[in-house]
Order: structure tokens, then C-alpha cells, then sequence
């Protein structure tokens, strides 16, 4: 809900919605848990600040109201240097809020909200590649392969 991403020369909100951007990650572990999905977000207080604030600069235009949805007002902000760099900001402190649900679809106990955000403790070095390098150009075209049908399991 709280990230921007740019799509054919306009913004889409991020979000949890069909219609919003968003990054997703897939984890394979082992020993199998009872976890389904987490999704994590910038916690909604510090976002409200950040409009708040974005507001004072910018004349009152965006609208602040509890009634206002996160995406309206993303959409309302004028995107200025000084509103990109506010937000770039934000991410980069502000704690995030954690919903993790089990294969039951019941939300794991603890307290989720306001968690810090991740620590990169190691950087990964990059992969080399273990692919040889191809000599020739694929095919442009499709090559027809004939199948013996004669051969034993094949009809």
C-alpha cells in the first residue's frame, strides 16, 4: 500500500489490492509449518505523518480526512523532488507492520505492529554464471522434429 512504482509513465499505489503494485516473494522451507502467507507495510501511522507533513508544503492539497483512502491520497500528492525524498526517507526508518496467517487463514499471535525494519547483516556476493556462452544464434524459426511412432509405449 505504501510503495510507488512507475508503469507506463504513471503511478500505481502499492497495496494488498488486485489493483495495486507489488513485490512478492516466494520462500520454500522445510520442515513444513503451518504458515500460508506474510505481508509487511509501512506501519499506517508514520504514512499518515508523512502526508500530514507533505500537506503543510503543498498547500493543503492533499486531502487528509479519515475518509480518505491511502491510495487517494498518494494520488493527490504532487511529486515534487522535495515529496519523493520525504518518502524515500520514511522507508528507510520507519517501523513496519507484520501480518503473517497460518494455513488456517488465523493470524499468528504476537505483536506484529511497529516491528523495525530488517537489518542486512551480509551481503551476498553476486552469482557468477555457469551457463557456457552459446557460439550461434538460435533458430529463427521453429524446428520440425518427427517422432518415430514405432517404438515400444509410443501410439
Amino acid at each position: 500500500m505504501q510503495k510507488m512504482a512507475m508503469f507506463d509513465a504513471r503511478w500505481l499505489a502499492g497495496g494488498f489490492g488486485i489493483t495495486d503494485e507489488m513485490c512478492v516473494n516466494y520462500i520454500h522451507y522445510y520442515p513444513q509449518r503451518e504458515l500460508e502467507l506474510c505481508k509487511s507495510a509501512v506501519d499506517l501511522g508514520f504514512l499518515h505523518r508523512y502526508f500530514n507533513l507533505v500537506n503543510r508544503f503543498n498547500d493543503e492539497e492533499i486531502c487528509t480526512c479519515p475518509e480518505t483512502s491511502v491510495t487517494q491520497q498518494f494520488s493527490s500528492v504532487p511529486w515534487n523532488s522535495f515529496n519523493r525524498d520525504v518518502l524515500k526517507s520514511l522507508y528507510d526508518f520507519a517501523p513496519i507492520s507484520v501480518h503473517c496467517n497460518k494455513s488456517s487463514a488465523v493470524r499468528f499471535p504476537g505483536e506484529w505492529e511497529k516491528q523495525p525494519l530488517p537489518k542486512i547483516t551480509e551481503v551476498l556476493p553476486d552469482l557468477a554464471l555457469r551457463c557456457e556462452p552459446r557460439l550461434s544464434h538460435p533458430p529463427a524459426s521453429p524446428t520440425p522434429v518427427e517422432l518415430n511412432r514405432e517404438e515400444p509405449g509410443l501410439a
